[in-house]
């Protein structure tokens, strides 16, 4: 379906597209005039948020003015105020692992996604919470660690066409620095490895340096980066211009 090199996130854009219609999101294409895609945008209403993938400014340009939005991702980099995201990858399949775990991890189930909702909500406000229940009906993992009668921290994990993808870990304040996020790390690594993926990935903002650290820790290296765009307050631009 797609042009070669279009997107780093090639093995993942079909899930993805599919993920944000779930929930209930939109997806726009563009093509090319002998019918080539050229360009894909998936939106979240509730969020709003989204990903544009293009390698054309000029479809890079409609997709960012089609919607209001609060963030939005893409691997074009631009003159716009945006923030870098390192994508760290990693060839898994002969990967040796030989991590000693600190913490039980355990993943979770049916039975407490209400709780992984609401930890969702609190360290991701706005989310769209209908993503918990897809993306686990869809065969994402989300492995967590409890102390104290409570989640200190988690991480998911999904594996595509093999090729795997970490990310949204979290690991609440009172629990940082010692090792948790290294154990979920390491738990969706081997989650991955076991059901056969070939690769992995995810995307780490270089503001997250513990994160960054992580992965390097088991050797993953920079592979690409994706921006990540942040609408400016258009009202408050126009007041500015008025005085």
């Amino acid at each position: 379906m797609f042009p070669v090199g279009f997107s780093f996130f090639e093995p993942y854009l079909n899930y993805h597209i599919k993920e944000i219609l779930e929930i209930g999101g939109e997806a726009y294409v563009a093509r090319t005039s002998e019918g080539t895609i050229s360009g894909i945008f998936i939106y979240d209403d509730f969020e709003k948020g989204g990903t544009i993938y293009a390698r054309s400014r000029e479809i890079f340009d409609y997709f960012y003015g089609l919607k209001q939005f609060n963030f939005l991702f893409s691997e074009m980099k631009t003159e716009l105020e945006n923030e870098i995201y390192d994508i760290y990858a990693i060839d898994i399949e002969h990967l040796t692992l030989a991590h000693r775990f600190s913490y039980e991890i355990s993943s979770i189930d049916n039975g407490n996604i209400g709780e992984i909702e609401q930890l969702m909500s609190s360290t991701h406000p706005g989310i769209n919470k209908k993503w918990v229940k897809i993306a686990l009906k869809n065969g994402e993992k989300c492995y967590i660690v409890r102390l104290s009668n409570e989640i200190a921290g988690l991480g998911w994990v999904s594996l595509v066409n093999g090729v795997g993808r970490l990310h949204s870990l979290y690991v609440k304040p009172p629990y940082r620095r010692i090792g948790i996020g290294e154990d979920i790390l390491n738990a969706r690594l081997h989650w991955l490895k076991s059901n056969q993926a070939l690769s992995t990935f995810t995307e780490i903002s270089r503001y997250n340096i513990p994160s960054s650290n992580n992965v390097m820790k088991v050797q993953m290296k920079v592979s690409g980066q994706v921006f990540q765009y942040f609408k400016k307050d258009l009202n408050k631009k126009n007041e500015m211009k008025n005085q």
